[in-house]
């Protein structure tokens, strides 16, 4: 049974216990909010398959796997559409587009492919040439396409040069089919005179082979 005392200090209590509950429910939310800002601001890991709109296929993926990179954070890239929008415009060659960007968990650049009009046709009259298996500088490898646009923009003028940049270290093989798998899908949304005709990543550098213990030779 209640004393009449104990009626009167009943109301004041419940308020103080309201009053702390909902401070410290604002004090949990603005946390919870500030978390979920850093990690809206913050790339998230992901498979190495599931990067760059689907380049990487399972045996570039395993070949990375042996060099210890399975997971990868994709820094801010343009897709293929965009790149090839913003390429249809430009009248001026040397801007470049970052097509894959990708970074290790402590922020340093595993790979990386991008874009750009280089001042020169594609040599020999050709309407692809690739450059694998011999890096130059930072760069793994290089694919220059032909995509005359118009009178401004013609294929004997101009090329298509996508690089790529490696630190995982994956074969020549697995660089030739990155270059022409994300070029064939820039080139794919651009409005070429002549669609590029590319070669077979076998043609370029022909696929390594595991030795006894299943490893492959860069």
């Amino acid at each position: 049974m209640l004393t009449p005392s104990f009626r009167r200090l009943l109301p004041a209590a419940c308020a103080l216990a309201s009053a702390l509950t909902l401070a410290g429910c604002g004090g949990d939310g603005e946390k919870s909010e500030d978390n979920d800002a850093s990690a809206k601001t913050s790339p998230a890991e992901v498979r190495l398959e599931e990067a760059c709109g689907g380049v990487f296929d399972k045996k570039i993926a395993a070949e990375a796997a042996r060099s210890g990179v399975d997971r990868v954070t994709p820094v801010k890239s343009e897709s293929p559409a965009e790149a090839a929008a913003g390429l249809s415009k430009e009248t001026t060659w040397g801007t470049g587009h970052d097509l894959c960007f990708l970074e290790n968990g402590r922020g340093e650049e595993l790979m990386s492919l991008d874009v750009a009009w280089v001042a020169h046709p594609v040599p020999g009259g050709d309407s692809v040439r690739a450059s694998v298996g011999k890096p130059i500088g930072g760069s793994a490898g290089s694919l220059e396409v032909r995509c005359g646009l118009n009178e401004r923009r013609t294929g004997d003028r101009y090329a298509l040069e996508f690089t790529l940049r490696d630190a995982v270290t994956v074969s020549a093989h697995s660089h030739a089919k990155l270059l022409i798998a994300t070029a064939k899908k820039v080139t794919s949304a651009m409005a070429c005179q002549k669609q590029p005709q590319y070669p077979a990543p076998e043609s370029v550098a022909p696929a390594p082979k595991p030795d006894k213990y299943g490893r492959v030779a860069r």
